[in-house]
């Protein structure tokens, strides 16, 4: 009776490693299904390499210039106000004064304003442009990991270290610029 005991607890133990073996196997088997299917990019070298950015930082210094243009002309308009009442400013009366006064200050005022204007039009249109740019970016990275089955993609700037072969950077930026490039031909 005994040794049947004995001989069912060893029964029982052997099972109990065996069924830890399967177990231990199975989980490795279930990281390395996670491990195959997880990827990371580098944002930075997508943002940088994407050439919609390239082309709206262009269209964004254009109007930069457009403004700083429009910016000088008034400002130029100013200094013509100022030299004007300079040299003129003994031969007025005080009325005559007191009319270019209010005109050089009223044009101050506008260059001013609109010197915030175009900032602020510069701004607002600088993170339009970025938003666009990163909702590509989302967008790209979702539709590759769906269609490759990656269950997980992360930002390099993120890891501490990543096997090389799980880099879709490439791939993203490849797509995206094929994507923009026909955009932009049609």
């Amino acid at each position: 009776m005994q040794r049947k005991i004995k001989m069912l607890s060893i029964m029982a133990v052997t099972l109990f490693l065996f069924a830890g073996l399967v177990s231990q196997i199975a989980r490795a088997d279930i990281l390395e299904e996670v491990f195959k299917r997880t990827a990371y990019v580098d944002l930075q070298k997508i943002f940088q390499e994407y050439q919609k950015k390239k082309d709206l930082e262009v269209r964004l210094r254009q109007e930069t210039e457009t403004g700083q243009k429009k910016l000088e002309e008034m400002r130029e308009e100013l200094e013509r106000l100022k030299k004007e009442y300079e040299t003129q400013e003994l031969l007025l009366t005080e009325e005559a004064k007191k009319e270019r006064q209010q005109e050089i200050t009223a044009k101050v005022k506008e260059v001013e304003s609109l010197r915030q204007k175009i900032s602020n039009q510069i701004k607002v249109r600088q993170d339009q442009y970025t938003q666009e740019i990163i909702q590509d970016i989302i967008n790209k990275i979702k539709q590759i990991a769906e269609r490759e089955g990656y269950i997980y993609v992360f930002d390099k700037a993120a890891l501490v270290y990543a096997a090389p072969i799980q880099d879709i950077t490439g791939l993203i930026i490849d797509e995206l610029n094929k994507e923009y490039g026909a955009e932009k031909n049609e």
